[in-house]
């Protein structure tokens, strides 16, 4: 079932034709866009507040740009990368006006929380079997830093490419590659428990529906 879930989310795509079209005023195309992205920021957005109603805002207010500016938009490179980072710094700026988070022009480890947890679903699953990993995994992950969190969740849950993450992070492409071992080794040390392979991958792959954080921290 977990395996299934990460191919449906790894199949989300827009094609060129579908990005080139919107640019030309397609509103289906404009749809289709906004269907397949926003889960996927409204998930986002609920990491750095449960505040529903700034998250929905902020997802507005950047496809409404988007649509607007559309035709300028010709030297995105990444359509997903430009949406992540628009929504990001939108939300973080209305955050920082409902004084939710520390004001400032650096969005650093002090500023804000992002919440990175084993999801409810999951650990209702084979509770017994997997509890004592679940737990392991709940402690490591409340002692990542909130940019560790941030950067973790973007590379193995939206297969992000480092150098998208560090655009959006404003950090060097080195510094971001370095943020994310350290993360991976603090979950590794904490995982001491001696499990089967196949409960580790299951849970780790449950935790951000992506079996490539579970290969990471198996090794």
């Amino acid at each position: 079932m977990f395996l299934s879930a990460i191919v449906k989310h790894a199949q989300i795509n827009i094609d060129p034709i579908t990005w080139e079209a919107c640019k030309a005023g397609d509103r289906q195309a404009y749809a289709s866009i906004y269907t397949a992205y926003y889960p996927r920021l409204y998930n986002y957005g609920h990491k750095f507040t449960v505040d529903t109603s700034l998250v929905e805002d902020s997802i507005q207010e950047i496809f409404t740009l988007f649509w607007i500016h559309r035709q300028k938009l010709e030297m995105v490179k990444e359509l997903r990368s430009y949406l992540f980072v628009s929504f990001r710094n939108y939300l973080i700026k209305l955050l920082q006006q409902h004084r939710l988070i520390q004001s400032g022009t650096d969005i650093d480890d002090t500023a804000y929380a992002f919440a990175l947890d084993i999801s409810a679903e999951q650990q209702r699953i084979n509770a017994e079997e997997v509890f004592a990993q679940q737990e392991q995994l709940q402690k490591g992950l409340q002692l990542l830093t909130p940019r560790q969190k941030e950067a973790v969740f973007l590379r193995f849950y939206e297969n992000m490419p480092y150098e998208a993450i560090a655009d959006m992070l404003q950090i060097s492409v080195k510094a971001t590659y370095k943020l994310i071992a350290r993360a991976i080794a603090e979950l590794r040390t904490t995982c001491r428990q001696p499990l089967t392979a196949a409960l580790t991958l299951s849970a780790l792959a449950a935790l951000l529906g992506s079996m490539d954080l579970a290969l990471q921290l198996s090794r």
